[in-house]
């Protein structure tokens, strides 16, 4: 497998089917995913967050 296919491979998530739904009549397909990966990407950078304010490498307001 090639570097690019590994960043692309598919993964399983399990989503509430009527979320998932109402998701896809409101914004359509595209934009669903697109905001999967916003959400998990957002949920990286608060973990991260949070380990620095934690740690005390952070301010709580930064």
């Amino acid at each position: 497998m090639r570097h690019d296919e590994e960043d692309r491979r598919a993964y399983t998530f399990l989503l509430d089917p009527d979320l998932v739904e109402r998701a896809r009549r409101e914004v359509g397909e595209n934009d669903v995913v697109r905001s999967i990966e916003a959400a998990l990407a957002a949920a990286i950078d608060y973990h991260m967050w949070v380990r620095e304010v934690a740690a005390g490498k952070r301010d709580v307001l930064s």
